[in-house]
């Protein structure tokens, strides 16, 4: 039996919480056991009586624990970092799943399966889907192998299809720098290849999807801000050439989708439905536009 530690951070975001949290509930079953913690912001739409009736509904699901905690805190990061000081001691994997993210079905026994055929490794990089807020296909992703000369101006893992073991997340104990609103993601796995931790890619689409809402804080003047912060601890010219590593970075993962199957459906929540909506994709693709691709619902 595997234990999950999974942490997701949230404020005013139930809508997108719910189908959140249920796609890490049915994780739960063969070989994997899941604790779930959501750490809440003090939330005013109902998030927290949510939450109550949550845990109270499903405290004696076997193979299933959640936890939650609500009050003031200093913006996501600074949330993530409070539910990463809870980790439990008998945990083998840990993983941060934004409110607006979900895991895909079995994601959860791939990855134990991924950590058992490669027992060094200290962090499992999967591929992941896009979709828009209404759950469509936008494109997916196949992660690299993440270098010291790209990582330092590019974030190179994905927070939602990066697994971490929690015996070596405890020792190098490497968290999210609370200065950064929007990069730290970018400043910790910069952090982690400095310090040479071993990561092990799994190309095939595994883990989870990220919901691009139209309200994403990476695509605002912040990010351009804080990215002129974190350059001060770069050479010159990689925040010189940032703009052609970033382009080496996509024809990587444009490399390794070329030896992987196409992802023809997924399965995600959606609302406050109890049940998983099927999707096909018509036309899958490794590309990040902005364009919703159509899909049939099953």
């Amino acid at each position: 039996m595997m234990k999950f530690y999974i942490v997701t951070p949230t404020f005013n975001a139930l809508e997108w919480l719910q189908c959140c949290v249920r796609s890490v509930a049915d994780q739960a079953g063969e070989g994997v056991e899941v604790h779930h913690h959501v750490q809440d912001g003090g939330s005013g739409d109902g998030t927290v009586a949510w939450l109550e009736q949550w845990r109270a509904e499903h405290e004696d699901v076997s193979g299933y624990t959640f936890t939650y905690e609500s009050g003031r805190d200093s913006g996501m990061y600074d949330a993530l970092n409070r539910a990463w000081a809870k980790l439990p001691e008998d945990a083998a994997v840990t993983a941060h799943l934004n409110s607006d993210e979900q895991y895909l079905p079995g994601a959860l026994q791939e990855v134990a399966q991924g950590f058992r055929r490669f027992p060094k490794a200290e962090v499992l990089a999967c591929a992941f889907l896009i979709v828009d807020a209404q759950g469509r296909y936008i494109c997916h992703r196949r992660p690299v192998q993440p270098r010291r000369w790209r990582s330092e101006v590019v974030c190179e893992l994905n927070t939602c299809s990066c697994f971490h073991e929690a015996a070596a997340f405890r020792r190098h104990g490497i968290r999210f720098d609370t200065r950064y609103r929007s990069i730290a993601d970018l400043v910790m796995y910069r952090e982690m290849v400095r310090a040479g931790v071993r990561v092990v890619i799994l190309p095939q689409l595994l883990s989870s999807s990220f919901a691009v809402t139209g309200s994403n804080l990476a695509w605002t003047e912040v990010t351009g801000r804080e990215l002129v912060m974190a350059a001060e601890d770069s050479a010159r010219w990689q925040v010189c050439g940032r703009r052609w590593i970033n382009l080496l970075s996509n024809v990587g993962r444009r490399w390794n989708d070329f030896f992987c199957k196409a992802p023809q459906e997924f399965a995600l929540y959606a609302g406050d439905s109890a049940v998983r909506v099927h999707k096909r994709i018509r036309h899958a693709t490794a590309h990040w536009g902005m364009r919703s691709e159509a899909v049939d619902e099953e």
